[in-house]
């Protein structure tokens, strides 16, 4: 749920190194090999919201994106755990196949379930939330890219009113940009 910033770091680089650093900083908590997969799928998707795909095409394109790198090397018996995602579409399931618990794969396949299954910043984030279990992670990884996608002006503003410091975390969210961007 830490992950996503590194997406707009990564979005103009290569392929492989867009998987490389992913898994490098994936490794700071999560050194698991199915957790760093679960990271590469997660900007690789986030990486074709960025360029300003749509949802659908972002999802197929993640898809043959990450099934290409991982095809020849340590990460291939993995694949299998990802089948939902990778291998049909995780968005035509029916909500009570969707588990939220903090496993990364179950947290993966939710986020995009969500997000792919609604059509509004606020709906994908309640979506999320409202599967129950762990919906703080699962809160925060799909209402990322539901933040990527729908932006500020897709936040629902009385959620933006109640926050404490919001100017602050707003000239934050500048500085950052112009870092990664070199603005």
């Amino acid at each position: 749920m830490r992950i996503l910033p590194l997406a707009y770091y990564l979005e103009k680089m290569g392929v492989k190194d867009q998987f490389e650093i992913t898994h490098q900083v994936s490794c700071i908590t999560h050194r698991h090999i199915r957790s760093k997969m679960a990271c590469g799928i997660y900007i690789q998707f986030a990486i074709n919201l960025l360029k300003g795909e749509n949802p659908e095409t972002a999802y197929k394109k993640m898809k043959n994106t990450v099934l290409e790198y991982y095809k020849n090397n340590l990460y291939t018996g993995e694949l299998r755990h990802f089948k939902r995602i990778l291998e049909s579409d995780i968005s035509g399931l029916h909500e009570e196949f969707i588990k939220s618990t903090g496993y990364v794969v179950d947290t993966l396949e939710a986020s995009l379930w969500c997000f792919l299954n609604n059509n509004s910043y606020s709906d994908t984030v309640i979506t999320a939330v409202n599967l129950g279990d762990d919906t703080d992670t699962t809160g925060s990884v799909t209402g990322g890219l539901a933040g990527i996608y729908y932006g500020y002006e897709g936040l629902p503003q009385k959620w933006i009113s109640k926050l404490v410091k919001v100017e602050e975390i707003i000239k934050l969210g500048e500085k950052f940009y112009q870092a990664i961007c070199g603005v």
